[in-house]
């Protein structure tokens, strides 16, 4: 499993939020521009330790 870390980035003319997704996991997951996305809270759990994250997919209404 490929881990992607990124930071929020803030628009300079509007103000709103952006969340960068690296252009290979685009690719990857066979997303497209216009897809809507979700992102979800969980828990990530790893060998030795748990610690909050999020999961991103694409909205049910955008798979074909």
């Amino acid at each position: 499993m490929t881990k992607y870390i990124v930071s929020i980035e803030e628009d300079p003319k509007t103000g709103e939020l952006i969340l960068p997704i690296p252009d290979e996991l685009i690719v990857e997951m066979g997303w497209s521009e216009g897809d809507e996305l979700e992102l979800e809270e969980t828990l990530i759990c790893e060998e030795y330790s748990e610690y909050p994250g999020y999961t991103l997919r694409r909205t049910f209404e955008n798979e074909g």
